[in-house]
């Protein structure tokens, strides 16, 4: 199976990328700067370009079965880069007929079945003040995974660490389930995104998780 890997020059994309080799997947990893993945394989493929690249998006959907996509702004975010690259990604996807997408979000995002959580509700509302437009960046990007006609699958994140992965998740929405705002490791997020490959549990989901 080929996948295709957007965002996977960050500590969160390395890890995807090792993991889905490991699992003997064949790997097309789109990068602006090429030089952060600094191992080599038979099965990785790396295509340089930035999301407003429609022509390299387009080439980096040659033979896809599945998209992830691991992209997302940060506290120094202005405008709405990534919701406009994945907008890019989507149409890519339908244009080449790839159906499956796995992509990443936060809880700024909400979906009809999270409730009212006290410590949710006062983070979204630190990333709104604080850094507006990495939150409009990310409410778009929910926006536009979840109206496409994609199978698609939103896996939405708490602040992220780099403690080693535990296998144990806690998956649901916000206000309903064991959900924590401030934990999930890296390594088990890298482990939960290569399982939605097969797993269609969460198909045309937005599952909070967390550890």
């Amino acid at each position: 199976m080929n996948l295709t890997i957007f965002g996977g020059t960050g500590e969160t994309g390395i890890l995807v990328i090792k993991k889905a080799l490991e699992a003997e997947y064949r790997v097309t990893a789109f990068a602006r700067n090429p030089a952060k993945i600094s191992f080599q394989d038979k099965n990785l493929k790396i295509i340089k370009g930035e999301l407003t690249d429609i022509n390299q998006i387009e080439k980096a959907m040659i033979g896809a079965d599945v998209v992830i996509s691991v992209l997302g702004p940060t506290g120094k975010t202005k405008g709405l880069n990534i919701s406009t690259g994945i907008k890019n990604i989507i149409s890519a996807m339908e244009r080449n007929g790839v159906k499956r997408f796995i992509a990443t979000a936060t809880p700024s995002f909400k979906v009809p079945n999270d409730k009212f959580q006290f410590s949710f509700s006062l983070a979204i509302f630190m990333i709104k003040t604080l850094a507006k437009d990495a939150y409009c960046d990310i409410v778009a990007t929910g926006e536009a995974v979840s109206n496409s006609q994609l199978d698609w699958t939103l896996v939405r994140i708490p602040t992220l660490s780099r403690k080693p992965g535990t296998g144990k998740l806690n998956i649901g929405y916000t206000g309903t389930d064991n959900v924590k705002v401030f934990s999930l490791s890296r390594e088990d997020l890298a482990d939960f995104l290569i399982k939605q490959i097969n797993d269609k549990n969460y198909l045309k989901k937005a599952p909070v998780i967390s550890n």
